[in-house]
C-alpha cells in the first residue's frame, strides 16, 4: 500500500537535488514497511552515509545546522566538516518552519555498522528497503534496534506494529542483536513468544 502524507512529500522536496543515497528512518521507516500511517510523527529522520557528509552540508547551506554532542544533551553549531567527525552523528537542520534530523551512518565493506556496537552489522542490501513508489527507508529490524534503548511509548508502539509484519529472518536478526546489545529488553520475550503482550 502506498502512503501519501505531507511529511513524506516535504522530505522529498527538501532532498531534491541531493545526489547521494539517503533513507527515511525513525517511526516513518516502520510505517513505510507496514504500508499505512499508524501514529503521528513529530518530525522526519533521515539517514545519510557519513562519507557523503560534505555534500550534505553543501545541500543544506542555507539552513541552520547543529550537531548533537554525544552524552552531553546539547547542540553545537556546525561550521565545517570538522564539527561532525565521529563520534558525532546527529544533525539538526532547520529553516523557517522546516526541521529535519539527519543521522550520519557508517558503513564498511558493504555493511552498515551499528554505531553503538561495531560488532553488530547488517548488509546494505538487507538494511535498505524500498516502498512501491521508490522511497528508500531503513529496515524495521535495524531501526528497532536503535529504538530499543529509549523505551518510549512510541517505540513500543512501533515494535508492536512491526512485529506483525517482520518475517522470521528479520525477527531472528533483531533477537540476536538485542541479546547482545540490550539483553534486558522486554522485546526479546515478545520476539520469542509473539503472542505475549
Amino acid at each position: 500500500m502506498i502512503i501519501s502524507h505531507p511529511q513524506l512529500d516535504s522530505i522529498n522536496r527538501i532532498m531534491d537535488g541531493f545526489t547521494s543515497p539517503w533513507f527515511i528512518g525513525g517511526g516513518w521507516a516502520i510505517d513505510l514497511e507496514v504500508g499505512k500511517v499508524t501514529r503521528n510523527h513529530g518530525d522526519m529522520d533521515i539517514c545519510v552515509f557519513r562519507e557523503h557528509a560534505k555534500e550534505l552540508l553543501a545541500h543544506f547551506s542555507g539552513w541552520q545546522i547543529e550537531v548533537a554532542i554525544p552524552k552531553e544533551s546539547r547542540l553545537e553549531p556546525v561550521l565545517s566538516i570538522e564539527d561532525i567527525r565521529p563520534p558525532r552523528y546527529g544533525l539538526h537542520l532547520s529553516k523557517n518552519e522546516e526541521f529535519v534530523e539527519v543521522l550520519l551512518t557508517d558503513k564498511q565493506d558493504g555493511e552498515i555498522i551499528f554505531r553503538r556496537d561495531g560488532d553488530i552489522k547488517m548488509s546494505i542490501h538487507e538494511a535498505i528497503r524500498t516502498d512501491p513508489i521508490g522511497r528508500k527507508y531503513i529496515a524495521p529490524e535495524l531501526q528497532l534496534l536503535y529504538k530499543a534503548k529509549e523505551e518510549r511509548d512510541k517505540d513500543h508502539h512501533d515494535f508492536s506494529i512491526a512485529l506483525l509484519f517482520m518475517d522470521d529472518r528479520q525477527k531472528a536478526w533483531l533477537l540476536k542483536a538485542l541479546a547482545k546489545h540490550h539483553p534486558d529488553s522486554p522485546w526479546i520475550s515478545r520476539l520469542i513468544y509473539p503472542s505475549l503482550k
